[in-house]
């Protein structure tokens, strides 16, 4: 009677695995619809979908800096917190200037 049994219990679990597979598939197809209908509402591009989920990592693009110690070589882009360099200075006696040069000096163009 038990061999039975297990033979039962046997065939009803391959009988729901199959009913799992199935209704996976069918509300899958659903979820993937639902997100296209997203994707074209909100014209969301793939590398935008693909970092959301971790697959790519958007690189923050380099800043050049604002600010230069000369005694320590040291530099800052100003943002983020402020450096232990600069704690209690004032940013402007360390500010990059930017402006465009003359290339020797008395040339004037």
């Amino acid at each position: 009677m038990e061999a039975s049994t297990l033979h039962a219990l046997q065939a009803e679990l391959r009988e729901l695995d199959t009913q799992l597979t199935q209704t996976r598939a069918v509300e899958k197809k659903a979820a993937l619809a639902a997100f296209k209908r997203q994707v074209e509402l909100y014209g969301i591009t793939q590398q935008e979908v693909l970092s959301a989920l971790g697959y790519i990592q958007t690189r923050s693009k380099r800043v050049a800096a604002k600010y230069y110690d000369p005694s320590s070589g040291r530099s800052w882009s100003g943002r983020g917190p402020r450096p232990k360099w600069l704690e209690g200075k004032e940013l402007v006696d360390y500010a990059i200037d930017r402006e465009r040069r003359t290339w020797w000096p008395g040339e004037d163009s």
